[in-house]
């Protein structure tokens, strides 16, 4: 089983597919004839962060391997047909496809990412604050989690984004997360997807920025994330 990070097209028919696989971890591999009219696996089967199941040649030594067999698993029910569904995956794809780059197996992380997009792609609901804690959740996989505290903290304290600390005086650089703010992110953690978090619509804006940047902080290879400017227009 992997989840589509990222896709590239190759020659005239083919893609090269970056995929987070339950076996494998992050694996590129060439996707053939997936672009033809009558294509037995179509290239819309391999949108950004679709589940699929596949059989692949994996050899070690190569940095890109070939699939054999390609199919859904689970073919999305929401997701593709709302815009404010899909600019949150496509934004996600972003980010996931930089952080997460080890080919170690991490089954509890390929389970975390496949039950929040299954959760995600309901057809009933869209959840406005998924964004935040699939961020904050992911990062404590990642190794810099963003750890919440679970009581509200006393006047004059500071999130560190930098040290990934709660500190009671402002640190000296500019990287930080205000008292305030960190309330409503731990009003958003506590409300969950079932419900929602009376925050108002710019604070969750700054939320998801200060959380970018916070990756941005602990990931070298994520630098911009060129997919907010399309979240931000449709927020």
């Amino acid at each position: 089983r992997a989840i589509v990070l990222r896709t590239v097209r190759y020659g005239e028919t083919s893609l090269i597919v970056d995929m987070y696989t339950e076996q494998k971890g992050h694996q590129t591999f060439i996707v053939n004839s997936v672009r033809k009219a009558k294509a037995t696996t179509p290239a819309s089967a391999l949108q950004l962060l679709t589940l699929v199941d596949m059989v692949a040649y994996h050899q070690d030594q190569r940095k890109i391997h070939r699939v054999k067999e390609l199919r859904l698993e689970h073919p999305w029910q929401s997701i593709p047909f709302d815009m404010r569904k899909s600019a949150v995956i496509t934004c996600l794809a972003e980010i996931c496809s930089k952080c997460i780059t080890t080919a170690d197996p991490h089954p509890e992380l390929f389970t975390f990412l496949r039950e929040s997009l299954l959760g995600f792609d309901r057809p009933d609901s869209f959840d406005r604050d998924f964004l935040i804690r699939f961020l904050v959740s992911l990062s404590q996989f990642l190794g810099f989690g963003f750890e919440v505290p679970t009581t509200i903290p006393g006047a004059g304290a500071y999130f560190d984004l930098m040290e990934g600390v709660l500190v009671d005086q402002r640190p000296l650089h500019p990287y930080l997360m205000e008292l305030e703010d960190l309330k409503s992110l731990m009003h958003i953690m506590e409300a969950g997807s079932q419900s929602r978090a009376d925050v108002a619509h710019e604070v969750r804006k700054r939320l998801v920025d200060l959380l970018v940047l916070y990756y941005q902080l602990h990931v070298e290879s994520l630098r911009e994330v060129h997919s907010l400017k399309i979240l931000r227009e449709l927020q």
